[in-house]
């Protein structure tokens, strides 16, 4: 079913509350102060009845100056506007403001509705409509349905329902996945008997009794226990509809108006966001780099400094990319509007949307940030998602994280995603994370890079230790958690950049290269070890022999790699022939015996003590034997 919200706007005591009383029957007003004031204070609401089956909420917000926060609390969810102006007084500064807020909205079809045609004649309201007509030239109002009604005497009310009804058939239907869905908190209350309930309207996605929502920016996950939509108790809502919804196991103290409900782990806490800003072409202020401003989004008002990123001032009806910094962490999405009021006197001035809602803290001035905040106002999807791929590589982004980043969903990501892998712009990892590949292009270079230098400085070498090679990379890319090295050391494996060989990496085509002194070296060290037997000499008196020690400890740790050499520790090592003339005396023993002594060990070996205790300690690490008490146990076969 299809779901419209209506939106009234205009001037105080233009008769908006009563319109929508003639309209739906529905007395808007509910608070107290507001019945005995006249004025629309908070956000009221009612349905307008129809026979077609449509869902048509319409909000009242307030149109007092000193109200327009709450206006625009109400008006950001809207699909068709109802801009009222009252017969007998005409355009006054609240109708001015609310249009311009319209405008900054993004709000794209309306109906001019003139009010208390009862109390005019015809030249007075042709006047009336002439200053409206130079109001909106130009906007999307200019050829906008006009109409002159009458609360009172019901005159036309009957055709406005019409019109309206003709209009929100070309609504187009919003996206209903659940996992977008997101409904700003503007009323928290408790009702007996069920405990703590939130209103707002449904922007996006859709939500259904028993799920879990996350409140932001607190990110706390809470279940849903209930669901009513027009009045009516439902058992899901969808994007459009105005809802309340009753939250399991939360206080009405804990919740506040400004918070956001949304699908857990969709949106991000910033304490940043890149925009795209114009000020009213109407206002006499001005915005300059570093001002204060009330920053209105959503169902919340809060305060932000102003960073212009390409100019240091902009007036009436000029634009500037700007970067909003917070005290406080707030929780939105890329192509959110908003609209800013001037710190003090607090006046509507401005607004714009959303180009980035978690960026990092920019500089001004920078040629690259400009071009790529260009590209975020304007690029197509494939290119603003290339843009973002390539600024989210360095965290191994995910479909899910990238989806988050554009307010798209998973699988509308996971396709373009495809489309830039076939143009050869992305690539996916096994981890199912993405790289663009501009990214991977930097991690082969720097592989490239660190290995070449390693093979020049160390010829001889297999290859660097893997480990070595991982805490270098991440050092390189600023990464701190271990298994991102994992997943780029696989990845280089998989797309050759590099070849392993035992527990060290080369770069692809490379091979030691043994000059003749070397050879004569690796020659030395190996009859060192096979003369020495089981009597494992220590390392440094086998290194000690030769000039160029590192050259040598190379050769040992080819030796080793090759399974020549059994290391037993860092500073002692046996010939392969040796040690597995010791396992087989150890297997044998332990055919026949279940346990060993030391010293009969020794006298298998016929060396003394020392030498047997290095052997031993080895095998006890190796979890091959264990020690207990004063003999050992084999533990494993060998």
């Amino acid at each position: 079913m299809q779901n419209v919200i209506v939106g009234t706007s205009g001037h105080v005591d233009h008769g908006k509350t009563c319109l929508i009383k003639a309209l739906t029957g529905i007395d808007t007003d509910r608070l107290k102060e507001e019945q005995k004031r006249g004025i629309t204070i908070e956000l009221g609401f009612a349905n307008l009845p129809n026979d077609e089956g449509l869902h048509i909420g319409i909000i009242d917000v307030p149109g007092h100056e000193k109200f327009v926060k709450n206006m625009l609390a109400g008006i950001g969810g809207i699909d068709l506007v109802l801009l009222v102006v009252g017969l007998d007084e005409g355009v006054m500064p609240q109708t001015v403001e609310h249009f311009e807020i319209l405008k900054m909205l993004h709000i794209r079809q309306g109906i001019i509705v003139f009010t208390k045609a009862d109390l005019v004649d015809d030249d007075w309201a042709e006047l009336v409509e002439e200053d409206v007509s130079e109001l909106v030239k130009g906007s999307f109002l200019e050829n906008a349905d006009r109409i002159r009604v009458s609360a009172f005497t019901g005159l036309n009310i009957d055709k406005l329902k019409q019109m309206i009804l003709d209009k929100v058939r070309g609504v187009g239907m919003r996206r209903s996945e659940p996992e977008l869905f997101r409904l700003p908190i503007d009323r928290v209350f408790t009702m007996e008997g069920f405990g703590t309930v939130v209103t707002g309207t449904l922007l996006e996605g859709s939500c259904a009794v028993g799920d879990e929502v996350m409140v932001y920016p607190e990110e706390r996950i809470l279940k849903i226990r209930g669901v009513q939509s027009h009045g009516e108790k439902e058992e899901a809502a969808y994007a459009g509809q105005r809802t309340a919804i009753n939250l399991a196991n939360v206080k009405k103290e804990e919740l506040e108006r400004g918070q956001v409900l949304a699908a857990p782990g969709t949106l991000t806490n910033s304490l940043f966001l890149d925009a795209k800003v114009t000020l009213f072409s109407t206002t006499e202020r001005q915005l300059r780099n570093g001002d204060r401003v009330h920053f209105n989004y959503g169902s919340a008002q809060t305060i932000a400094k102003a960073v212009l990123l390409d100019q240091d001032q902009i007036g009436a009806g000029e634009s500037a990319y700007v970067q909003f910094r917070f005290d406080a962490p707030l929780a939105v999405k890329r192509t959110d509007r908003f609209i800013i009021r001037f710190y003090s006197p607090v006046e509507t001035f401005g607004g714009g949307v959303i180009l980035d809602a978690s960026p990092g803290k920019h500089k001004r001035h920078q040629e690259e940030l400009i071009e790529s905040l260009r590209i975020r106002e304007t690029g197509s999807d494939s290119e603003v998602l290339e843009l973002v791929l390539n600024e989210e590589s360095i965290r191994f982004p995910s479909v899910h994280h990238l989806a988050s980043k554009m307010n798209w969903t998973d699988k509308e990501t996971g396709e373009l995603l495809e489309t830039l892998k076939k143009q050869k712009k992305a690539l996916s990892l096994n981890d199912g994370s993405f790289f663009h590949k501009k990214f991977w292009d930097r991690v082969t270079e720097k592989t490239t890079e660190l290995l070449t230098a390693f093979h020049k400085e160390n010829p001889i070498a297999s290859g660097m230790e893997k480990e070595e090679v991982k805490s270098r990379l991440l050092e390189s890319f600023y990464l701190t958690d271990p298994k991102k090295g994992d997943v780029l050391l696989n990845e280089l494996l998989k797309r050759g950049v590099i070849t392993a060989a035992g527990s060290a990496v080369a770069l692809a085509g490379f091979s030691a290269q043994y000059s003749d002194a070397h050879s004569d070296m690796r020659e030395t060290i190996l009859q060192a070890y096979l003369k020495a037997g089981v009597e494992a000499p220590a390392t440094d008196d086998v290194m000690a022999q030769f000039k160029d020690k590192k050259q040598a400890k190379q050769v040992l740790n080819d030796l080793f790699r090759e399974g020549i050499l059994v290391k037993l520790n860092p500073g002692a090592y046996l010939h392969k022939t040796h040690y597995d003339k010791a396992m087989e005396l150890l297997r044998n023993h332990f055919a026949s015996h279940e346990t060993m002594s030391l010293a009969e060990y020794r006298d298998l070996l016929g060396t003394s003590r020392k030498y047997v205790l290095l052997i031993l300690d080895h095998l006890d690490q190796q979890k091959i034997t264990k020690l207990n008490g004063d003999v050992r146990v084999l533990l494993k076969q060998v």
